[in-house]
């Protein structure tokens, strides 16, 4: 039988396979009664002409289902079936190998189906059962009941789960088809909440499309909702690498010589060359503990000092000590200095299959900053240079009021690295910069 071009949801698939089975059932015993009635044997299969008509009603079971089950396209199995029926009705193989033989084969389908929908994996976070679940699948040793343990370990197992799906199959089932019927059970089902009548948290966009949209079908929005939570998954980790290479920066380019040897240093040199700016004594307290600060040991954030000297409105970020430094640079980087893109960052559009920039050297890992804005007082910055380069020309137009040409892209970004090493070498020669 060929599948057919529209795969029904899965309840449907269910409430099918429920029906053809009583009706298969109910039509054999019928043969039976009326064997034992008619043809005078003690057991059908002792009957040629009727243990025939039996096992004939049993192979249309698979062979020409008029819906879609869970046999449906699997066309090596039927001409398996074709064979082991042709078997029975001779007594050479029994009705119980029969069962077994579609049993084992529903069981191997039921694998292919965890493998084939990404469902499960999303809605797991332990990834000892993601591993677990993969071996097992691999392994036709472990039974099916393990399989099915172990995804209940990961989801979780509702303590009325069968209750739930037979009442949710019986309400589709009244619905009779129509589309507007399912489409308001479907809403109540996945997009509200039981208890409060209110729309699930971050359900709203979903819950919209679906609804505005009659063609659509539930399982439709349901894979569009499994595939967008499955990029997430993947971005995640890139994102926070991502805040985790700009720290590295920020800490790699601070000005050492802010603590005692950069001082001293200065001081030495006051005669011949201008020292550091005044802002940089005029200190807050400490970001994370609040302590008022020594001029001659003090961390600090380096964007944050770069802006301050070239007269900036941005006032300093310090620490004072590298036990604070550590517990809050991280959080201050992600809230003062994240990627000016925002939503359109390439690192959201991406979706984790390439690096966003192409790392040749260390270079590549440096922020890059829009050069009108440096020359404005503040600092600009997007994640990497491909990031710069695809974000620079909306930032124009909407904060400069500027337009740009393709080739101009160059000449109007530049490495973070080398503007802050550019202000702090200008506003402070009489300093040593050294890396931490």
């Amino acid at each position: 039988m060929a599948q057919p071009a529209i795969t029904p949801e899965h309840w449907t698939e269910l409430i099918a396979a429920r029906r053809q089975r009583r009706l298969c059932s109910e039509h054999v015993e019928a043969l039976k009664r009326s064997c034992a009635s008619e043809c005078g044997k003690r057991h059908v299969s002792e009957c040629t002409k009727c243990w025939s008509l039996v096992l004939e009603r049993m192979r249309q079971r698979y062979s020409e289902s008029p819906e879609r089950e869970w046999f449906t396209s699997r066309k090596a199995f039927y001409q398996e079936l074709e064979g082991l029926f042709a078997d029975a009705k001779e007594h050479r193989t029994s009705v119980r190998q029969l069962e077994a033989r579609i049993e084992s084969e529903k069981e191997a389908w039921y694998r292919w189906i965890l493998r084939r929908h990404q469902e499960f994996i999303v809605t797991c976070n332990d990834q000892t059962v993601h591993e677990e679940l993969r071996s097992m699948l691999d392994d036709p040793d472990r039974s099916r009941d393990e399989v099915v343990g172990m995804v209940w370990r990961g989801i979780g197992k509702p303590p009325d789960w069968a209750e739930h799906v037979d009442a949710f199959a019986v309400e589709v089932a009244a619905a009779g088809g129509n589309p507007a019927a399912l489409q308001r059970l479907y809403v109540k089902e996945f997009f509200m909440d039981h208890e409060t009548g209110e729309p699930l948290e971050d359900s709203k966009p979903y819950l919209d499309e679906y609804t505005s949209n009659e063609s659509m079908g539930i399982e439709e929005m349901l894979g569009k909702m499994s595939k967008l939570a499955q990029e997430l998954r993947v971005i995640r980790p890139h994102r926070e690498s991502l805040m985790s290479r700009l720290d590295d920066l920020m800490r790699a380019r601070m000005a050492d010589e802010l603590n005692k040897k950069q001082q001293a240093k200065s001081q030495a040199q006051a005669a011949e060359e201008r020292i550091a700016g005044d802002e940089l004594y005029d200190l807050p307290p400490c970001a994370v503990c609040g302590k008022v600060l020594d001029t001659h040991d003090v961390f600090s954030c380096t964007v944050c000092q770069a802006v301050a000297q070239i007269g900036g409105d941005q006032g300093l970020t310090v620490y004072c000590s590298e036990e604070c430094y550590d517990a809050g640079h991280a959080k201050h980087v992600g809230e003062m200095h994240r990627c000016h893109a925002g939503d359109d960052c390439v690192q959201n559009r991406n979706n984790g299959q390439d690096e966003d920039v192409v790392m040749e050297d260390e270079a590549a890992l440096d922020a890059f900053a829009c050069k009108e804005c440096v020359g404005l007082k503040r600092m600009t910055l997007f994640c990497s240079e491909r990031c710069a380069s695809e974000n620079i020309a909306s930032h124009l137009q909407e904060e400069h009021e500027t337009k740009m040409n393709a080739d101009e892209v160059s000449s109007l970004i530049s490495s973070l690295s080398d503007e802050i090493e550019t202000i702090l070498r200008r506003e402070n020669p009489g300093l040593r910069m050294e890396l931490m």
